[in-house]
């Protein structure tokens, strides 16, 4: 979706009439604008052509035509979801015909026989501004919808990290201050010999929880980070970067297990 018109370049306009006079009066009129390039079609089918194979920023087309006339242009053009704006020339008595053309999307329409040629480049401009300004506010409507989710899903990560490292955490710390009593009660119970082993593992047995505790405890703080940032509007880059920082503490804390564990 542009949003933004690049303002070296004129704003290219497409003129559809099937009036060769009135055609070429606008065309040379509008031409000698230095702000609009000019397309010109002198009916629609052969603005369909030239809308399939160019780039144009504004349509100004007229209703009564033979064959496909200006609403047929516009049915085609909604049908395929193109959102150039559409500036519709109608005639005396065909208020419905405009009714209809801005219910199909049309920005704007004027009479013909109300048209004023000096004035008519800027309604133009004016309308090529007002679909800029319609992009940009969808634009950020979409950004702010994502942020939402954005939050809303961290939000939700952090709520359940945080209570799944408050388990894990208890039950950590629940295991390890009972590995003393363990110790304490299983050592008469073995033989002299075999004491220094179960020490061992008693003490292998601490350093693995322990590991589990950091990793935990990694996990948490990136979520924490995260949150943070979220709540502070924090740019998504940071966001990254946070994720980034946090996903090599926890994965470096549990590679650390696993070689503690498998050594």
């Amino acid at each position: 979706m542009t949003t933004q018109h690049d303002e070296t370049r004129p704003i290219t306009l497409l003129l559809v009439d099937d009036e060769d006079s009135f055609r070429m009066i606008l065309q040379e009129v509008l031409s000698a604008d230095s702000g609009l390039h000019v397309l010109a079609a002198d009916s629609g089918e052969a603005s369909l052509k030239i809308l399939k194979r160019e780039h144009v920023d504004v349509v100004l087309l007229d209703y009564k035509m033979p064959g496909m006339n200006g609403l047929n242009v516009l049915q085609w053009m909604h049908e395929r979801k193109m959102e150039t704006p559409v500036i519709m020339l109608t005639a005396a008595g065909t208020e419905a015909v405009a009714v209809e053309a801005m219910k199909l999307g049309a920005y704007d329409y004027i009479r013909k026989e109300q048209i004023d040629l000096n004035h008519l480049p800027v309604i133009i401009h004016g309308v090529y501004e007002r679909y800029l300004f319609r992009q940009e506010k969808e634009l950020r409507q979409i950004i702010e919808s994502e942020q939402i989710k954005s939050i809303l899903a961290i939000d939700l990560f952090h709520s359940t990290l945080a209570s799944l490292s408050e388990i894990v955490t208890s039950s950590i710390s629940m295991v390890v201050n009972n590995l003393d009593r363990y110790e304490e009660e299983l050592l008469p119970l073995v033989p002299p010999e075999h004491q220094p082993s179960l020490r061992k593992g008693i003490a292998r047995m601490r350093q693995d929880y322990s590991l589990v505790s950091s990793a935990t405890r990694s996990v948490f703080q990136m979520a924490n980070r995260l949150h943070a940032n979220a709540s502070h509007g924090a740019h998504t880059a940071e966001f990254s970067k946070s994720l980034e920082e946090y996903r090599r503490a926890a994965q470096t804390s549990l590679m650390e297990l696993q070689q503690h564990t498998s050594g």
